[in-house]
C-alpha cells in the first residue's frame, strides 16, 4: 500500500497521499523518464556513429583503391609484372590482388615493407605508413565488398583507358 493516511469511509479504505508522498512520486516518475531519454539518446547516438563508421569505411576504401591503382597499379593491375608473377606461382585465379579475399592487412603490410621473389621492397620514404594502411585496407576488405572489383578495372593512367 502507498504511503500516507488511510481513512475507513464505510467498507472501503481510502487512501489520501501527502504532499511529500506525491513529490516522491512524481520524482520517481522523471527519474524513469529521463532514463528512458537518455537509453534512447544513446542508442540514436550509436546508429549514428555505426552510420559515420560506415562512410568513414567506404571513403577510407576509396582512397586505398586510388592508392593502389596510383601506387601498384603497375605492377599489380592486369598486364602487370606482379600479376604476371603471381599467376605463374599461384595461379591464374590468385594473381590480381584486387580480387583476391585471403589477403590479410598485415600481410599485406609486411610484404610491401619487405619485399617477396621479384617484388622490391618498399620503405616509408616510397610509400608513407598511412598511405600503405589505406591500401592494405582496401585488399584485405571484406568479401562482400569485393562485388566490383575485377570485372572492369579502371587504370588511372593520363589517358582515363581501362584494362580488361
Amino acid at each position: 500500500m502507498a504511503e500516507g493516511v488511510a481513512r475507513k469511509t464505510g467498507v472501503r479504505t481510502v487512501e489520501i497521499l501527502t504532499t511529500e508522498t506525491m513529490t516522491r512520486v512524481y520524482l520517481r516518475i522523471v527519474v524513469l523518464a529521463l532514463a528512458f531519454a537518455a537509453g534512447v539518446g544513446a542508442f540514436v547516438a550509436a546508429g549514428i556513429a555505426r552510420a559515420q563508421s560506415a562512410e568513414d569505411s567506404a571513403q577510407k576504401l576509396a582512397e586505398g583503391k586510388n592508392l593502389f591503382y596510383a601506387r601498384c597499379g603497375y605492377c599489380h593491375l592486369i598486364g602487370g609484372t606482379g600479376t604476371y608473377m603471381l599467376g605463374r606461382r599461384l595461379g591464374k585465379d590468385r594473381a590480381l590482388l584486387e580480387t583476391r579475399t585471403d589477403l590479410s592487412a598485415e600481410y599485406i603490410r609486411r610484404i610491401t615493407r619487405v619485399g617477396i621473389n621479384t617484388m622490391p621492397r618498399h620503405n616509408r620514404i616510397e610509400l608513407p605508413d598511412f598511405e600503405l594502411d589505406l591500401i592494405a585496407a582496401y585488399l584485405a576488405r571484406p568479401a562482400s565488398a569485393h562485388a566490383d572489383a575485377g570485372r572492369k578495372i579502371q587504370n588511372p593512367d593520363s589517358n582515363g583507358g581501362a584494362h580488361e
